[in-house]
């Protein structure tokens, strides 16, 4: 059957050129727009399902919460494993697929389970689903860090290295591409004490680690998420920002006020109320009751510290009743009111410089590592711009230079190979035309399996350029093996034309050495 396709083929030499033309073509296309990351995802298909049941001990949450889920779980179709774990107030059940499952019609299934058992959970829980993403999810990780700062340059300076040179804004360095790529910002200062240009003394910020905790969850991680192929951001590190009523438990038995009047009264003060238009002077006014804790108006609203203020100000004016005189109770006469920090479980430390808050960038399943990757860094870019000033971003792990370095080491090795091989059949053979026949293999194979794999949705990474440079040796030997049957062939023909027999034509000399060695070569690339 090969020798009858290889015969086909040399018969219908123009359809196969055009043929191979085409699928070079595609192969290029593949190329450029195939999924490319570093680590092949040989991770199951999985969703997780998270719950949170604040205050709760394990027993309590595996009893009431993962257990119902576990066991409801079960009934998932092409689910074959069901993990459930219990912990301090927070529960995870792990549904694990089978393989070849498709993510997302997994995800709506478990949906459909989870509406089904909600109503056997407690009334505060509500389950969420995990991130659509995997194991190798975690492509990109940044810090914010805070240092002093130039007073006249509070958004920072641009810095040449290679001319050792500062500028006050990108517009000032010249034009050339050159010094314009290699231009660092610099926002904030840890080496010196004065400013680079005018030489002023440097500004200390008065930010803390909350301050910075706000920044990554209120600003940053929106604004990450909408980044094409991000599926999370997670933070970590730094302090969560909480108000925190701490009641007096002598003062409540004084006044003769439970702990759950409390509570409702908080709840029931943060509200606004809507009304209904009134009109006046042909002009129609909206009637509403604000309620909300620390409402300011529309030039007071961007002041944070004002807003803080104001909501611990209407906190501790909350109506709680009135004692037997008449004299309303205010929730500041039974407690101490206060801005705090969620209890941690854990800190970020940046090189052993302290703490600092981050962000780790989570890539949706089955998107471009390589290109969420380059938005990702565009999107922070541009986000650096409007942080407070003696804030900076700084890279933590990014897995594009892995990424590129990895494609950059099979791009090479396959020039290398390409240009050895051509040398050392030029050198045997003393045939040029061989010798392109053997090199141009090495690219049309490489270009057709990147095709295959796109169209078989399976990513270029680490381990598939592997083995494609893997091989590559064994493409070279098939075609030294072909190429020299052929020369064998032909020098057969011209010593009968020589000797005046009849012999086959050239064409046909090249079949016959093809068919005569091609089936083992097929075989034996096949068993490799």
């Amino acid at each position: 059957m090969i020798a009858k396709l290889i015969r086909w083929c040399v018969s219908n030499r123009m359809m196969v050129m055009l043929l191979t033309g085409f699928l070079l073509i595609g192969g290029v296309w593949a190329a450029r727009h195939i999924t490319v990351d570093a680590i092949p995802d040989l991770s199951d298909v999985q969703v997780i399902i998270k719950t949170e049941y604040p205050g709760q001990a394990p027993r309590i949450v595996e009893d009431q919460v993962t257990y119902p889920l576990t066991t409801a779980m079960l009934a998932v179709p092409q689910a074959k494993v069901v993990r459930g774990y219990s912990m301090f107030g927070t529960s995870f059940v792990y549904i694990i697929f089978e393989d070849g499952t498709d993510l997302y019609w997994a995800r709506s299934r478990v949906l459909e389970q989870l509406n089904f058992v909600s109503g056997q959970l407690p009334s505060n829980v509500s389950p969420q689903l995990g991130p659509d993403a995997t194991a190798v999810g975690w492509v990109y990780q940044y810090v914010l860090k805070t240092g002093n700062y130039c007073p006249d340059h509070p958004q920072g300076l641009w810095y040449d290295p290679v001319a050792d040179t500062w500028y006050a804004n990108k517009h000032e360095a010249p034009e050339d591409e050159a010094i314009q790529r290699r231009l660092i910002l610099k926002r904030t200062f840890t080496d010196r004490t004065d400013c680079p240009l005018g030489h002023k003394p440097l500004v200390e910020p008065q930010i803390d680690m909350a301050q910075l905790r706000s920044l990554q969850d209120w600003y940053l991680r929106y604004e990450l998420t909408s980044v094409d192929g991000v599926s999370e951001v997670v933070p970590i590190g730094g302090f969560v920002k909480q108000y925190q009523v701490v009641v007096d438990p002598v003062k409540l038995l004084a006044l003769n006020l439970p702990l759950n009047k409390v509570k409702m009264a908080i709840r029931n003060a943060n509200v606004d109320v809507g009304g209904r238009l009134i009109e006046m002077s042909e002009t129609e006014y909206m009637v509403r009751g604000i309620g909300y804790l620390g409402s300011l108006d529309s030039k007071q609203a961007p002041n944070a510290a004002l807003r803080t203020s104001q909501t611990l100000s209407d906190l501790q004016q909350i109506a709680l009743g009135a004692n037997e005189d008449g004299k309303p109770i205010y929730l500041q006469d039974v407690a101490d009111i206060r801005t705090g920090s969620e209890i941690r479980r854990g800190v970020a430390d940046w090189n052993g410089e302290g703490e600092t808050v981050g962000g780790v960038v989570v890539m949706r399943f089955g998107e471009n590592a390589k290109r969420t990757i380059e938005m990702a860094k565009e999107k922070l870019q541009t986000l650096a711009q409007g942080l407070p000033a003696g804030v900076s971003l700084d890279v933590a792990y990014d897995r594009s230079d892995l990424i590129e370095r990895a494609v950059s080491t099979v791009y090479h090795t396959l020039l290398e190979e390409v240009t050895v091989v051509g040398l050392i059949i030029i050198l045997f053979l003393l045939h040029a035309r061989s010798a392109l026949v053997a090199a141009f293999v090495l690219p049309t194979g490489v270009l057709l399996t990147l095709l295959v794999m796109y169209t078989m949705g399976i990513n270029a990474n680490i381990m598939s350029l592997g083995g494609i440079a893997i091989s590559i040796g064994v493409m070279v030997d098939s075609s030294i093996v072909m190429v020299e049957n052929a020369h064998k062939h032909l020098e057969h023909r011209d010593e009968k034309i020589a000797q005046g027999k009849e012999t086959v034509s050239r064409i046909e000399a090249i079949s016959e050495a093809a068919a005569e060695v091609g089936p083992t070569l097929f075989f034996s690339l096949l068993i490799i």
